[in-house]
């Protein structure tokens, strides 16, 4: 990490706002004009390393080439001491699409057609220019706030195919370029990718705004790559109260072969407006408005030594594996839901059955089933020392139709559950607020720390 007052290029950092597995996005000051920004700094151990070097330079490289106001801005580029590449972008205002659906639950037809009539128009631009993203997926849509109205812009170009290249390759048979939850087909089987390619990760960003769900869920990595391969999703109407009219848009997007898709972004977004406007009149009512309840959380987050997933062996893979069905199966046992399910993550519940202070009770019994949880996954068959596993608890609102969780302050994950591997079982202050724990309950996972995020009054490790 650099620390303030760094200089990269002509820029002077202030604070990190952002990490990733190839570089940290930094907060900076121009350092004559002032004017602010976000700069991008390759990690340093990964400067030596092909391929990361090659994808950090393509992604300057396919941004440079687009010239669109939906499309991020790239306002320098440079190294830094020791031959780190650098880059600096425009700095935004405002929250990722993810976090958006996630605060306000499920889009109607409307709002996603708004958000996506911006982000076609920048895969236009986007394919035009001989890119193909690879990447698209709600995280990579940032609602930007300009003081007037707000700007849709597509970002991280990470894993972006620049088509006419004719530079190195940085791709091989054993590494998936792209995100698996929105992954289409032709990419899981290394197969070449077009512009098709993004609008099946269309279709299922659509998917996910209309019903607050992505079209496969699974928590090992192999059944979530066989579904996309292989599995029909459920209808939208299935999931949500949407017309029909919205599912076979949304369908055709997410064909298995490329040449049944849409096969550009405008013949999506044209289909999709013409299904907008045909389901007004036929689209069902909600089944009332979601009420704020305020429940206590449990996420899990499985993930592995960095590097050790670039050649994983058997004994990595199944441990992977076993960690969130194991999970599931001890929460669920004891009476909690899940709220959210990704191929790596868990997010399971319990409602809290009163109010502050009141609920003392209840969040104990929270904290302690995470404890006896944290207990039996040191203690699993066949763990393997690569993989870690992250345990965080918080209590908050959320907004829930009938029994489901449809969005609400806690569901923003990102805002309160510890991002770095830490030991033990992790806690916000909303979850450990007035309790006394037993001691043999801490003997069994002593490192019982509370976690200072955004909110207000998270304390250090106790």
């Amino acid at each position: 990490m650099l620390p303030p007052g760094s200089r990269v290029g002509d820029y002077l950092v202030e604070q990190s706002i952002a990490h990733g597995s190839f570089g940290v996005v930094y907060r900076a000051a121009h350092a004559e004009s002032g004017q602010r920004a976000a700069v991008k700094v390759l990690h340093p151990e990964l400067v030596f390393t092909r391929e990361a070097v090659v994808r950090f330079e393509r992604e300057i490289q396919a941004i440079r080439r687009i010239d669109h106001p939906n499309v991020i801005r790239i306002l320098d580029c440079g190294e830094i001491d020791g031959g780190r590449p650098f880059f600096a972008m425009e700095l935004l205002s405002g929250v990722d699409l993810q976090s958006y659906i996630i605060s306000r639950g499920r889009l109607s037809p409307e709002d996603a057609l708004e958000i996506l009539e911006p982000v076609c128009e920048a895969l236009s631009a986007v394919h035009k220019s001989a890119i193909v993203h690879r990447d698209l997926k709600a995280s990579n849509v940032f609602i930007a706030e300009d003081g007037g109205a707000p700007r849709v812009i597509l970002l991280d170009f990470g894993v972006a195919k620049v088509l006419d290249d004719a530079g190195p390759g940085i791709t091989t048979p054993t590494h998936l370029l792209g995100t698996p939850a929105c992954m289409a087909p032709e990419q899981i089987r290394g197969q070449l990718a077009d512009a098709r390619t993004d609008v099946y990760a269309l279709g299922a960003l659509a998917y996910y705004m209309l019903t607050g769900k992505l079209p496969f869920l699974d928590s090992t990595l192999s059944t979530l790559l066989h579904m996309h391969l292989w599995v029909h999703p459920p209808s939208p109407s299935r999931e949500a109260p949407v017309g029909p009219e919205l599912d076979a848009v949304v369908l055709r997007a997410m064909a298995k072969d490329p040449a049944m898709r849409h096969q550009t972004a405008a013949e999506f977004i044209d289909e999709l407006r013409d299904a907008v406007a045909a389901g007004r009149k036929s689209v069902l009512p909600l089944p009332g408005s979601p009420e704020e309840r305020r429940i206590g959380a449990i996420h899990v987050e499985v993930f592995a030594d960095r590097g050790a997933m670039e050649d994983p062996d058997d004994a990595l893979l199944a441990d992977m594996d076993d960690v969130l069905p194991l999970a599931s199966r001890f929460l669920s046992a004891r009476g909690f839901r899940a709220a959210l399910e990704t191929g790596n993550t868990l997010l399971f519940f319990r409602e809290l059955d009163a109010p502050e202070p009141a609920d003392r009770p209840s969040r104990r019994d929270i904290v302690e089933a995470a404890l006896l949880l944290e207990r039996e996954l040191c203690h699993r068959k066949g763990r393997d020392a690569r993989v870690h596993v992250n345990l965080c608890l918080h209590a908050g609102q959320v907004l829930m139709r009938a029994s489901e969780v449809v969005g609400g302050e806690l569901m923003d994950v990102a805002a309160w559950a510890a991002e770095v591997k830490l030991p033990g079982v992790t806690a916000t202050h909303a979850m450990l607020d007035g309790l006394e724990l037993d001691a043999d309950l801490l003997e069994c996972a002593p490192a019982l720390r509370r976690v200072a995020r955004r909110y207000p009054g998270k304390g250090s490790a106790i």
